[in-house]
């Protein structure tokens, strides 16, 4: 059987350096494929990848979108790569040409590439060695200026917990570096709707009572509440499904 290498990819602005050498780099971007072209897009990627990504250094995911305003488009991802990764040109390759010539005539739409960076203490169970998991929930959050350190303060708290009970689920957080207004992405691969995301040890385990053992009284609700208001009004949050599309992306034997 062959084994996939897991590339899934997704504090305040000021906080990060845009160009960290010691950050976790990834790069996604958003493919449409013509009306009636999505077979043709599919194999046209599906050659494109097994011709050019065939190796860990060159390897990239697909995924498919399946809820929100976008779906039906493909999500491809490359990651985890260090900065001098994007040191490297492209338009004059022969991956490059082969995209243009081979894939191009079935595109619809693209958003361009954005670059993001994992922010690891956010982060838990996630493993770069991993195979990918059948399902992304993948969210979007967009913040108010004066109020997204509440947000972190929150997901800090609650990546933690997590960790000290033993939490089987997964989680990356991510921020934008470049090629889109700055937002978090939080990605959490699962395999099964009817299983959910993850579970703890301990059986009939509840969260808000550890929670406040942890941080304080009733922190649980003002965490959340802060948190909450830390969030743009239009647009703060957006919850998206992805699909993995192992006939798009790279397999290694």
């Amino acid at each position: 059987m062959k084994k996939l290498i897991l590339l899934l990819f997704i504090t305040p602005l000021f906080v990060f350096a845009q160009n960290n050498p010691n950050s976790e780099y990834w790069q996604l971007n958003r493919w449409d494929a013509k009306d009636g072209m999505a077979m043709e897009f599919e194999s046209a990627v599906a050659k494109k990848t097994k011709k050019f990504n065939n190796t860990p250094e060159t390897a990239i995911l697909t995924f498919q979108i399946v809820t929100g305003p976008d779906s039906g488009k493909y999500m491809r991802v490359v990651g985890p790569k260090s900065a001098d990764f994007f040191d490297q040109g492209v338009s004059g390759s022969s991956e490059y040409a082969y995209w243009v010539k081979n894939v191009m005539p079935h595109v619809k739409d693209q958003m361009g590439n954005i670059r993001t960076a994992r922010i690891k203490d956010l982060s838990y169970n996630w493993d770069n060695a991993e195979a990918p998991k059948k399902y992304v929930k993948f969210t979007t959050y967009r913040f108010k200026s004066e109020n997204s350190r509440d947000w972190f303060l929150y997901m800090r708290r609650d990546a933690k917990l997590k960790r000290a009970h033993g939490y089987s689920g997964i989680r990356g957080v991510f921020y934008s570096v470049s090629g889109t207004q700055w937002e978090i992405h939080v990605v959490e691969p699962y395999d099964s709707h009817g299983t959910g995301l993850g579970s703890y040890k301990t059986e009939n385990f509840k969260y808000e009572e550890e929670y406040n053992k942890m941080f304080g009284w009733r922190a649980v609700d003002n965490d959340r509440i802060e948190a909450g208001h830390a969030r743009r009004d239009y647009g703060g949050q957006v919850v998206e499904t992805l699909e993995f599309r192992p006939d798009m992306s790279t397999s290694i034997e």
